[in-house]
């Protein structure tokens, strides 16, 4: 298939660019992405991120991202709020990565809990609950739970609207295999200070001003990678 097909084929196409801030504390992280020349401002209030990660038993996912590979995805329950035994208006996200291209689909769930049961088990009864596309639901069946990560988020846009940055930071992880008791016991928060830059292909261009006006490196870094191998070794 050829890039503009498969670029054609994916939701909510752009380009998404990452940054470890390493040696600046977050209070600096903000000060410099406020000086920043292309006006950046806060275009809605922190907040925190909770996710459950899907893969496949013998972990696909994870595999294809540590190996370089340029088709890859990634499927995960996502919602905000400092509950996480709670899944306030949780979102199905599948991200899809097609060389240096990212889309993403998202499909409302309905609320749950973890309540002490197999959270396998729980999922399984909200995607049951929602109308899904029927190929996204055959593909759930090949999935279960591999992570549980959550951190906080601060968002901004630039002056023209064109691009937006996030910095995460406080990033936890933990454990969601089911034995006996479902609990989320969370590692301590990572250090580790990390931005996002995203925006529209027709933007493609005009990036370079905007990465070489950062004073962080870019770096390939992935939360779900990241947090399978502090949590499995």
């Amino acid at each position: 298939m050829s890039q503009s097909a498969m670029q054609s084929s994916l939701p909510h196409l752009r380009y998404e660019k990452k940054f470890i801030a390493e040696g600046f504390s977050l209070a600096e992280v903000v000060a410099r992405v406020r000086r920043h020349p292309a006006v950046f401002r806060e275009a809605y209030p922190p907040r925190v991120v909770n996710n459950i990660y899907l893969d496949s038993p013998a972990r696909w996912d994870y595999h294809a991202h540590i190996n370089g590979a340029a088709d890859r995805s990634k499927t995960r329950v996502r919602w905000y709020g400092p509950d996480r035994e709670t899944a306030d208006r949780p979102m199905l996200e599948r991200k899809l990565k097609r060389g240096m291209v990212s889309g993403k689909e998202a499909h409302a769930l309905p609320r749950f809990s973890i309540d002490g049961g197999c959270l396998h088990s729980q999922l399984g009864t909200a995607f049951d609950a929602s109308p899904l596309p029927h190929m996204l639901r055959s593909a759930l069946k090949h999935v279960e739970p591999a992570l549980f990560n959550r951190f906080e988020r601060l968002y901004f846009q630039s002056g023209d609207g064109q691009f937006r940055l996030t910095v995460d930071w406080g990033l936890q992880f933990a454990s969601v295999a089911c034995k006996g008791r479902q609990s989320i016991d969370l590692s301590p928060p990572a250090r580790t200070l990390i931005l996002e830059l995203k925006f529209g292909l027709e933007r493609a261009e005009e990036a370079d001003a905007i990465t070489n006006a950062l004073p962080f490196r870019v770096a390939r870094f992935s939360k779900y990678v990241a947090g399978i191998e502090r949590v499995d070794g």
